[in-house]
């Protein structure tokens, strides 16, 4: 047995190094020593000796010397046994000792570590003794698979881990792959593979970054070489260095200030990670300044996990005080009121925290502020088309408003107002009538008697006053206004007044209703609905709705915590505002639904439009968010007339296919509109035999498929007249044996003339005018498996069966075919689906273990994406950008889709797509295509067509439309001082 550690030499504190030298040894021995004042380990390596010996002494020179100067001590302590002797006891305590000692564990996985008894012990110690979270990976040969359903690795798959590790993992660990490296023996930090590996796991064990131990590693080996070269002509050498070193501190301040900002970036795209959870508008905030800052995988991933994080947010339209100003005043509860018109065009908003003197008012449907309206006190309530304002002013008044000129239109005061105690301060419950004809409000008198009010808006006369239990009474009027009605639950009862005759009917009972315990003040308020039918009536325990007219309960449901509540008029749809900020959607039976997002503190205020396809929230600190309870934000449905289904879809995104007996229809998805029909459709057509084109004019389809008669396959491609309803007269039959697992693809080329497919194995190019063809790529032995165009219509990418080889094709002016590059896909990839980006400068190939390769056609450079990998993945897409890749994903559990970062591979957010429609298959699939401008078009088992805003520049318009407001200055010296970036939203 021995221990891989190089002692300090005491001669070395003698060199020109001097102090740093001493300084970064007393560093290391600080860091390497325990609370007994014996030496601690950095890390234990369990492996095999059998076959994994050179290995192992490779991964502990290179974790030892990742990093350190050439001319300095190691930093690192790695234990590694090199002993192959007999268990014994004394033996085993001595590597008891060293794993006590040992910061972290790594396993070097293999099967022969897997049945080695001795790492099996030193396994079994180190989850006894310590946890998984301080245990690393790396395979070294073998096979290691996750199973997401069991929450455990698949034993079943998983040769190279020992049994014991069993249920220990709860989510997939990352594990580092070195069977390449063992393959090829390249076992040198010189060899990026091994240098990038050692790094991920040095990585937690320095506490550092992987990026930046790989920078230092570089450096230092930069700098060896250097002075190399120094000493060949040592005259020649100082001029040149001389040089060099200007050119080089220059260069070193830009890599520093590079670095910076990236480090910078990284910092903030992590703040925002740890706030989607809590603060989804201050996590799009940060990821907004980290993408500003320097774009990296991590900003992007920032960015697309906010924009999941508050799908149904239009717009925060006020930020929390906190997070504008910085003051802690933000802490104590506030007086903050929002509400909203009833046909959801007009919003008023009212702060304590906001500096404008009067109510704010918005226009909803452009989320933007159209005026400040300078009026006394807090909005209460807006007519239905937002026009008429009325707000509550001190001493039980309610006054007017128009929204357009500003003007006070009348002022209603209840009265009885002397000698009234503070506890009487303020209306109970205000209403307005949808045409602002009749206004009714409840309060208390000086003798502690409740009464409502009802006044005439015209002449601001009071019509009628009736006695009631309390204030926190339910009111509401009739959708026409000529009817009004009162919920008095600590009476139990329900009584009419006609506003016209000033009479009230008689009161009916609500036997069983529960009254508002006297202390619950917020929660006691009764919310009418459906034209002042039914009522909500709320403790803090639960919420009932009755049927006023049939006066009985028709449900019930406990809420949990909730802070607020407001129900939308026509459709009955409750919002629930929770204590943690959470805004979410209830039905008319109380069912739960969607959530609309969270805000940094709990909602004092929530309304809604009567459709409740609006919602206004205002929070304790300020904060002021519309939202919409339709599609997500970001996205829309396109063709909502149909439904369809997996293939419908065009590659190109331009067109949907809808079949029926003996007629096909084409859609066009980007405008919604009907392309046209054709007297024609094969219903036994499987959809990976057929495909379809459209032309650029959206005249012309192209169409191939194949049709079975009499037991034989009859291939064949037409192009019909989408006008006329008719074949044109080009068309012809094509073998049919050659398809293999991809459908087949054709496509029009600019210009309309030309048409690109496989035809009898071939790629072709059809000319329409003559309906001949020429050959572009004769068949290969191996046959063709796929083919696909760019966006821009000229870059064509083959790729042939079995040999994975990918061929790119440039269209010129001279309407020719010219190949411009070649390469191959690694020899384990198994593509069956691929795409290529709007510019036709990169491809991206699923294969059919899911994983995704994105090859640069120019270099042929590849690269393979990593991330948690589901069961089934399917189409790929890219961005218009190119900078994103989205692959659709299929489990029985959820469908979706993942997004990757085609420069990295790295895996960003995956988004989940709606529940399966009820007629969709149970093995439906996801197909996502390129869509118009900067969106992707998706087709999953809820049998709709999805459009979806994607890519940075997009991502970062809708997120600047959530929150715009620039980082407070604390935040700004915390992550960008001394940085030079701009506002992301100015």
């Amino acid at each position: 047995m021995s221990v891989a550690r190089t002692d300090v030499d005491p001669a070395l504190r003698d060199m020109n190094t001097g102090t740093a030298m001493g300084d970064a040894v007393k560093e290391a021995e600080a860091r390497a020593a325990t609370q007994d004042g014996t030496k601690r380990r950095d890390a234990f390596i369990s492996y095999s000796q059998k076959k994994n010996a050179p290995l192992a002494k490779q991964l502990q020179r290179g974790l030892e010397r990742l990093a350190v100067p050439r001319f300095r001590p190691m930093q690192m302590s790695v234990f590694r046994d090199v002993t192959s002797l007999p268990a014994n006891h004394d033996l085993w305590q001595s590597i008891q000792r060293e794993l006590a000692r040992s910061h972290y564990f790594i396993l070097l996985a293999s099967p022969e570590a897997a049945v080695s008894p001795w790492v099996a012990k030193e396994v079994e110690y180190w989850l006894r003794e310590r946890d998984t979270e301080h245990l690393l990976i790396a395979v070294a040969s073998g096979e290691i698979e996750w199973d997401d359903d069991a929450g455990d690795f698949d034993w079943q798959k998983t040769t190279a881990l020992p049994r014991n590790l069993m249920g220990h993992f709860t989510t997939a660990p990352l594990w580092v792959d070195l069977r390449e490296i063992k393959e090829h023996a390249h076992g040198s930090l010189r060899y990026p593979p091994f240098r990038a590996a050692v790094a991920t796991l040095a990585a937690p064990l320095h506490g550092r970054p992987k990026e930046e131990l790989e920078h230092d590693d570089f450096r230092q080996l930069r700098f060896v070489k250097r002075l190399g070269w120094s000493g060949v002509a040592l005259l020649v050498a100082l001029l040149v260095l001389a040089v060099y070193a200007f050119f080089d501190a220059s260069r070193q301040r830009d890599e520093a200030v590079a670095q910076t900002r990236i480090s910078a970036s990284q910092a903030l795209a992590a703040r925002s990670g740890q706030l989607i959870g809590t603060n989804p508008n201050q996590a799009a905030q940060y990821a907004l300044y980290a993408e500003e800052t320097r774009s990296t995988p991590e900003s992007r991933r920032a960015l697309a996990q906010a924009v999941a994080a508050a799908p149904y947010a239009k717009r925060r339209l006020r930020a929390d005080a906190d997070s504008v100003t910085g003051q802690e005043g933000a802490g104590r509860p506030a007086f903050t009121d929002v509400v909203l018109s009833a046909d959801g065009t007009t919003a008023a908003y009212h702060s304590d925290f906001d500096r404008a003197p009067g109510v704010r008012l918005y226009d909803v449907r452009s989320a933007r502020q159209s005026r400040v309206l300078r009026a006394e006190g807090a909005p209460r309530e807006l007519s239905r088309d937002g026009r008429i304002l009325a707000t509550e002013v001190y001493l039980n008044q309610v006054k007017l408003w128009d929204t357009r000129t500003g003007k006070l239109l009348r002022t209603m005061a209840t009265g009885h107002t002397k000698g009234l105690p503070r506890a009487g301060h303020g209306l109970g419950t205000v209403v307005l009538s949808s045409d602002a004809r009749w206004v009714a409000a409840s309060h208390y008198t000086p003798e502690g008697d409740a009464f409502v009010v009802v006044w005439n808006a015209s002449n601001g006369r009071e019509i009628t006053r009736l006695r009631v239990s309390d204030t926190r009474v339910g009111l509401g009027f009739s959708a026409d206004g000529s009817r009004m009605t009162l919920v008095d639950s600590g009476r139990q009862e329900v009584r009419e007044f006609l506003p016209k005759s000033a009479r009230w009917e008689a009161a009916h009972s609500l036997p069983g209703m529960t009254g508002a315990p006297a202390e619950a003040l917020k929660h006691s308020e009764i919310l009418l609905f459906d034209g002042a039918r039914k009522a909500l009536t709320r403790t803090p325990k639960h919420a009932e709705v009755w049927d006023l007219k049939q006066h009985r309960r028709i449900a019930k449901r406990s809420l949990g915590a909730y802070e607020n509540m407001t129900i939308a008029d026509a459709k009955g749809t409750l919002v629930v505002g929770g204590q943690d900020g959470t805004v979410r959607l209830y039905d008319s039976t109380l069912r739960t639904g969607t959530v609309l997002g969270r805000l940094v503190r709990p909602a004092s205020t929530l309304a809604s439009s009567a459709d409740g396809a609006h919602v206004a929230v205002a929070s304790y600190g300020g904060e002021f968010n519309l939202f919409t309870t339709g599609a997500r934000r970001g996205e829309q449905v396109a063709l909502g007339q149909g439904e369809f289904s997996y293939g419908d879809l065009t590659p190109d995104g331009r067109m949907a296919v809808r079949r029926t007996e003996g007629h096909t229809e084409f859609w066009d998805p980007r405008t919604d509109r009907r392309l046209g029909g054709i007297p024609y459709a094969n219903l036994s057509v499987n959809l990976e035999d057929t495909a379809y084109a459209l032309s650029g004019d959206k005249r012309y389809v192209g169409m191939q498929s194949i049709e079975f008669r009499k037991g034989e396959n009859k291939g064949r491609f037409d192009i019909w007249d989408l006008r006329a309803g008719e074949r044109t007269d080009c068309g012809f039959t094509v073998e049919s044996g050659y398809y293999g697992r991809v459908r087949p693809a054709v496509f029009f080329l600019p210009g309309d003339r030309y048409v690109v497919g496989i035809w009898n194995g071939d790629v072709e190019v059809l000319d329409r005018q003559t309906c001949t063809r020429r050959t572009v790529m004769p068949k290969p032995e191996s046959g063709l498996l796929a083919l696909a165009l760019s966006g821009d219509s000229r870059t064509l990418v083959v790729l042939g069966q079995g040999s994975n080889d990918v061929d790119t094709w440039r269209w010129d002016d001279d309407h020719e075919f010219e190949h411009i590059a070649h390469t191959t896909l690694p020899p384990e990839a198994e593509p069956d689906s691929m795409g290529v980006d709007h510019a036709g400068a990169q491809a991206a190939f699923s294969d059919v273990e899911s994983h995704v390769y994105v090859v640069r056609l120019d270099s042929g450079g590849h690269l393979r994406a990593t991330g948690y990998l589901p069961r089934e993945m399917h189409d790929v897409a890219f961005s218009r950008d190119g900078k994103l890749l989205f692959q659709g994903i299929g489990s029985k559990s959820t469908h979706g889709m993942r997004i990757l970062d085609a420069d990295s591979g790295d895996q960003l957010d995956v988004w989940a797509a709606d529940p399966p429609a009820s007629s969709a298959k149970s093995d439906a699939d996801m197909q996502i295509v390129p869509g118009p401008a900067n969106d992707i078009l998706t087709l999953g088992p809820d049998l709709k067509v999805v459009s979806h805003t994607v890519g940075v520049e997009a991502w970062h318009d809708l997120l600047c439309d959530l929150v715009s407001q620039p980082l407070p200055t604390q935040e700004w010296d915390r992550y960008l001082k001394g940085l030079d970036v701009e506002a992301p939203c100015d």
